[in-house]
């Protein structure tokens, strides 16, 4: 098979698998998202989060941090999303090691750029350098504005994983100086939905309406 072939090959069948591949498939959720749709929301924010960080003095490579956002959850396309309790102990050093096997397999076909794409998944996965500290943020940010959303439309099952994940963006403030204001309005938000501040709830309210039919 050519490398064109095996290119296009790759685009259709892992956008397809990731398309739909949906995220916290053990709980109820109102407005399903997949592992395609969070891909693109933690690349967004890498730009947006990433620019402010710039300003706030931090020095990163941005290009590669934008790369190991798309790359970040690649992977499952062959696992598939596997809730977060599952992520200890020996079952993770076995789905690391699966993990690991399933990314060589998918890039493989790729020749030089596929052993790239290896390598910055490998980094993100590692969260040892920088730009993949600042992913795992990210990504926990991601997590916090999905579960928002479900609260926001009435879904209380997912109050138990925002108070999740608001502890774990509050840790990034010793990992990630830069980003200690960014994360106090954060989870300042996300508190006021957990305490269902009246307040938070219509400043949110006005920022994700769309249309005003008042008008």
């Amino acid at each position: 098979m050519s490398k064109e072939k095996d290119l296009i090959k790759f685009i259709f069948e892992q956008h397809n698998r990731l398309s739909c591949i949906m995220r916290f498939n053990n709980t109820p959720r109102l407005a399903s998202e997949s592992v395609c749709e969070h891909s693109y929301y933690v690349a967004f924010l890498s730009m947006l989060v990433g620019d402010y960080l710039e300003k706030e003095g931090l020095k990163f490579d941005k290009p590669r941090l934008l790369r190991m956002a798309l790359l970040h959850d690649v992977e499952e396309i062959i696992s598939g999303d596997i809730i977060k309790v599952l992520k200890s102990g020996g079952f993770k050093k076995e789905l690391d090691k699966m993990n690991v096997s399933s990314m060589e397999f998918l890039t493989g076909v790729l020749g030089e750029e596929g052993e790239a794409y290896f390598t910055l998944w490998q980094e993100a996965k590692r969260k040892e350098t920088l730009e993949a500290r600042i992913i795992d943020l990210i990504d926990m940010v991601a997590c916090v504005l999905y579960s928002v959303k479900e609260i926001h439309l009435g879904n209380k099952y997912f109050k138990e994983i925002l108070e999740y994940v608001v502890k774990k963006v509050l840790k990034f403030s010793q990992k990630i100086p830069e980003a200690k204001s960014f994360i106090r309005e954060l989870t300042d938000y996300a508190l006021g939905y957990l305490l269902e501040d009246k307040k938070i709830y219509d400043a949110i309210n006005r920022a994700v309406r769309i249309y005003d039919y008042d008008e």
